[in-house]
């Protein structure tokens, strides 16, 4: 019996962890984690605030996020975005774009500014002019430096400050300050997510978004002393892009005399090309095709074809191709007063290899939004004030 009851207990100990393998596979998995996750933050995915009645806030936004990819245009996710459409020291709409607090304190709401951004359509009157008091340095700023004076207003702009000059003699340099409000706490008082006034004013600090040597900006603008003055074409009444005619007799100019002709003009006008160049995706486009109606992120890419004339083996030196640029200054419940366009580039007119093939010469602009703006090339010699032109019209609206 002994030896029958040590068999018996060494079975039982033997199949005791297939026995407990068994009871447990047969047990409930448990329904929640021990440990559940703390639950997430809510979002808002709605935009809050008074965007007018032209579109909705949410739709704004989507536009904006469009116009500018390297914006970020979102709160932290305890912070609600809202966005009010407000008129600029320009004159001209911009966007607004707060931060507010998600919880309510006492009734209240409080927020901060994110940034300002210009509303679709009112990209050039957003940025701040540069100050009227030294017009000399205004004069060479836009001049010598449009890329880098425009960079530098657009950064202000997003800040909601001005410009203003600041001159340091012991280094040569010409500073572009930003004067701006930083922290100033904003307070809603009725809900609707728009700023009712300042919880608190905030602190009134400077940016300096450009330097310039002042010993380049004192110098004598070359265009004055070089360039020739081309006349003005008046804008025709079309809307439509039409080709005027080559070695045809410029505006304003009544005498058919002072217009050369092919036996002093070595060459002629063929044609006027626009395309778009688009900086973000560094490609041309053709004009029809831009990616964006504002032209935000795009250049006018203008090429005149110019054809030598018939048995002509040299071009007289210091010849000179001209290309004008004018608009009318117009004036939409949208855009508020635009101010004029006119710009007036020139380039020295240089043909290398076969004579007898066309030649083409390319021009950049910035893109504007004007209804309606002509493109006049003239080819001018040394010491003439007018020559053989070519006109082109174009359709520069932007979408409001």
């Amino acid at each position: 019996m002994r030896k029958f009851d040590w068999i018996v207990l060494g079975l039982s100990l033997a199949m005791a962890p297939t026995l407990c393998s068994a009871v447990w596979a047969q047990q409930p998995l448990p329904s929640k984690p021990v440990n559940p996750p703390a639950p997430m933050p809510k979002t808002f995915s709605a935009v809050k605030g008074d965007c007018g009645k032209e579109q909705t806030c949410t739709q704004l936004l989507q536009t904006l996020q469009a116009q500018w990819p390297q914006a970020k245009l979102s709160c932290s996710r305890d912070r609600i975005l809202s966005m009010q459409v407000v008129n600029n020291a320009q004159g001209s709409r911009q966007v607004h774009l707060i931060c507010w607090d998600a919880v309510l304190k006492k009734g209240d709401r409080y927020g901060l500014t994110h940034t300002f951004l210009p509303y679709p359509g009112n990209e050039i009157q957003f940025l701040p002019t540069l100050p009227r008091s030294r017009s000399d340095y205004k004069t060479a700023l836009t001049s010598r430096y449009p890329d880098q004076v425009r960079k530098s207003q657009t950064e202000c702009g997003l800040l909601g400050g001005y410009i203003q000059f600041q001159e340091r003699q012991d280094i040569d340099q010409l500073e572009l300050q930003c004067v701006f409000t930083a922290s100033a706490i904003l307070i809603d008082t009725d809900g609707d997510f728009v700023s009712d006034g300042e919880a608190s004013q905030g602190t009134t600090i400077d940016k300096i978004v450009g330097k310039f040597s002042l010993a380049e900006l004192k110098k004598p603008l070359a265009s004055a002393q070089v360039q020739p003055t081309p006349p003005t074409p008046e804008l025709p009444s079309t809307h439509n892009t039409s080709v005027g005619t080559a070695n045809s007799i410029p505006v304003g100019t009544n005498n058919s005399s002072t217009v050369t002709t092919s036996a002093s003009t070595r060459q002629t006008l063929a044609a006027i090309d626009v395309q778009i160049f688009d900086r973000i995706k560094n490609q041309l486009v053709p004009l029809e095709q831009r990616w964006n109606p504002y032209g935000l992120g795009m250049d006018l890419f203008i090429t005149v074809k110019v054809n030598p004339v018939s048995g002509a083996q040299t071009i007289p030196p210091g010849t000179n191709l001209v290309l004008a640029i004018n608009a009318a200054s117009y004036n939409t419940p949208a855009t508020g007063s635009v101010p004029p366009w006119n710009l007036v580039q020139t380039r020295p007119l240089s043909w290398i290899g076969n004579e007898q093939l066309s030649h083409a010469f390319p021009f950049l602009a910035e893109y504007r939004c004007y209804p309606q703006v002509q493109l006049t090339a003239t080819l001018l010699q040394p010491g003439q004030s007018a020559g053989p032109s070519l006109t082109k019209t174009l359709n520069l609206s932007c979408a409001e």
